[in-house]
């Protein structure tokens, strides 16, 4: 009797302790979940306060309630959305706030998407310092772009990839790195365009729209801008009418740079006729009527254009752009220059100066100094020219320096990159080995003989297709900077050289016989650098012929060159980088040969076999001691060259008997 009694008593007690617990446990998820949304309410209205009014207190006090939720994806979370909302409001303090917490979340997660946020926002942090054209950082910028874009693709993210890739071709673009920014983009659209994403998609189409439009390949451009349009109408809810009014913009800035003014006016009006323009979106109607103006000015409607110009001026003062006023002073004192309305000239020229100096940009300067030269007569217009050919300089100068570190930071994050690859390889071929030691002890000698023999096989074919791969990225490289170089003496030509000509007319007029006489010598100077950069095409004019053709250069009765066995190569075979590379070593040999080592005789020696090119290079001049003199910079660029297209180099010389170059390229990266 006792156990029938005390059995449905256990029972009953044991489904009493149970709903107990169950009850519990249900209440206090409720009350986790209750809390967790209110924590995210709570972070979500000190945003949008934080926007509103940017007070610097908020970011902090947003993180310590994220934190206190100890849930990973509510912290990182709000990491990002105030990491960004900082960089919106400029604010470095918050954002250096969110990059270290980004890192310390990282350190503790191992989570390599906030590892990859972190270096974004170390890039944005770059971005802000660099105000106006102040871009001392634009490096450190782009490195950390580099940076988190590799962790996006590691991470399989094709969309933050692409968008890092998009501001990577933003600060190209800006620092007038058109053919990096045109890698980037393409590489960006390999990233996205499969995926089927279309807003990133559309501004990588619009953005190498832009670069075709700075390259001068308007039909390139074109294209690319109804590419952008065709994505932007699949997007939800946009406003169609203001992105075709976008697309004319485009088009009509790419006929107005190619000449054709009838054509860019049609296309200016296009989009000036998009209802509510003016109100919707003041900088397109702005810059449209702007553009239809100038068209009539250069078509020779200077009371139109004036009409014009004036109104955008208004629109621009009443809304305080002064990056637009900069263009509207300048084009205002352009055309009253052009009717000799001297004083009304110089008042928006200085103008025009001005403005750029208070928002710290070169924009416009360069033509306003050279307008202001002319239109001040005596000492004072000549102060402008000295002015304007020294900031011509520094700008340059600038440039090239920005580019060199452009192009550091690319061959590094490359250099990086193989690397890994590198270290993952070894670490492959370390696992294989292991297996097949593992797979010997179990199956014996002859299967693990065998086991190792495939796989050294196919090590074998991966190393030599790895060592191709990367011998055609580096012709693909060169031949990239072989364009840019064929762009910087097509520019030294036609548009440095073209302005020399005109100060040197200029000076000459006023009798500045000395001044012109210098300016004389230094056109000079830049026609020979650009015939030194420029050079055929080995697909119009054969390596041989170029190669006579240089020879010819250097003839004289005491200097002698001799060819050897040129023809015993197959010169159709081999590819135009190598080629380029091999006639600039060839002049700067002969160069050296003559100028410092006064030879009297140079020999030129080829030679070629199924897997290789060899080069010999021997003089007759006094030679030097190679263990003691340092190499100079013509030698370190020849090795330099050699060794980018995985070639090798030496040299030998001997105190008055000569000096001997040896070359030897493969003809296949192996």
């Amino acid at each position: 009797m006792f156990m029938t009694i005390d059995k449905p008593f256990q029972r009953v007690t044991y489904f009493l302790f149970n709903k107990k617990n169950i009850l519990f446990l249900l209440l206090f998820v409720n009350v986790s979940v209750f809390s967790q949304n209110e924590s995210r309410d709570t972070i979500a209205l000190i945003l949008k306060e934080y926007v509103k009014t940017k007070q610097a207190h908020l970011p902090q006090k947003a993180f310590l309630i994220a934190e206190k939720t100890k849930i990973d994806s509510v912290i990182k979370q709000t990491y990002v959305l105030f990491g960004m909302k900082s960089f919106f409001n400029k604010d470095l303090a918050n954002l250096t706030l969110t990059e270290k917490k980004l890192h310390a979340f990282f350190i503790k997660t191992k989570d390599s998407f906030a590892l990859g946020k972190q270096y974004y926002y170390k890039s944005l942090f770059f971005k802000v310092l660099n105000s106006g054209d102040n871009l001392a950082k634009s490096d450190s910028s782009l490195y950390y772009l580099s940076e988190s874009k590799k962790i996006s693709v590691q991470l399989k993210d094709s969309l933050e990839a692409g968008r890092r890739l998009l501001s990577i071709s933003a600060l190209q673009y800006r620092e007038k790195d058109y053919f990096g920014g045109e890698s980037s983009i393409i590489e960006g659209l390999h990233l996205l365009e499969p995926s089927g994403e279309v807003f990133f998609t559309g501004l990588l189409y619009e953005r190498l729209g832009n670069v075709m439009w700075r390259l001068e390949r308007q039909e390139e451009a074109r294209k690319n801008y109804l590419k952008f349009f065709e994505l932007q109408k699949k997007i939800p809810n946009i406003k169609l009418k203001y992105e075709k009014a976008r697309l004319q913009l485009h088009l009509a800035k790419t006929y107005e740079t190619e000449g054709n003014y009838t054509k860019s006016i049609e296309y200016f009006n296009k989009c000036l006729m998009v209802a509510d323009l003016k109100v919707e979106n003041a900088y397109r109607y702005e810059a449209a009527l702007e553009g239809l103006s100038y068209g009539h000015f250069m078509q020779g409607d200077k009371k139109l254009a004036l009409k014009g110009y004036l109104e955008v001026l208004k629109s621009r003062q009443s809304r305080g752009y002064k990056r637009g006023l900069i263009w509207s002073y300048a084009l205002l004192g352009e055309l009253y220059a052009s009717n000799n309305e001297t004083k009304k000239a110089i008042f928006f020229v200085k103008k025009s100066l001005q403005t750029a100096k208070e928002l710290l940009t070169t924009t416009k300067k360069l033509e306003n100094l050279l307008l202001l030269s002319k239109l001040v007569r005596g000492e004072k217009g000549r102060k402008y020219l000295e002015e304007r050919t020294q900031l011509n300089d520094s700008l340059h100068k600038r440039e090239r320096i920005l580019k060199n570190k452009f192009t550091k930071v690319r061959y590094e994050t490359e250099k990086k990159d193989k690397e890994n690859i590198s270290l993952k390889l070894e670490n492959t071929r370390n696992q294989l080995a292991l297996e097949t030691e593992r797979q010997h002890k179990i199956i014996g000698f002859l299967s693990a003989g065998a086991s190792i023999l495939f796989l050294g096989f196919g090590a074998s074919i991966v190393t030599n297709r790895r060592k191709k791969l990367v011998f055609e990225a580096k012709m693909k490289q060169i031949e990239v900077r072989e364009k840019e170089r064929q762009r910087i003496a097509k520019s030294l030509h036609d548009e440095v050289a073209g302005d020399i000509r005109m100060l040197h007319l200029e000076l000459t007029k006023r009798k500045q016989l000395e001044e012109a006489k210098k300016l004389a010598i230094i056109k000079g100077t830049v026609r020979n650098l650009s015939h030194q950069l420029s050079s055929e095409s080995f697909e119009k004019v054969s390596f041989k012929n170029q190669i006579i053709n240089l020879i010819s250069d250097f003839f004289e009765i005491d200097f002698k060159i001799k060819v050897q066995e040129i023809d015993a190569v197959n010169w159709k075979d081999v590819n135009n980088s190598i080629k380029r590379i091999l006639f600039l070593v060839v002049r700067e040999s002969i160069q050296n040969s003559k100028t410092h080592a006064e030879a009297s005789a140079v020999i030129l020696s080829f030679k070629q076999t199924k897997k290789a090119l060899t080069l010999t290079i021997s003089d007759n001049g006094k030679g030097f001691n190679t263990a003691s003199k340092k190499a100079g910079i013509g030698l370190k660029n020849m090795q330099e060259r050699i060794e980018e297209v995985n070639g090798t180099f030496s040299i030998e010389s001997t105190l008055d008997k000569g000096t001997s170059i040896y070359i030897e390229i493969s003809t296949n990266g192996r």
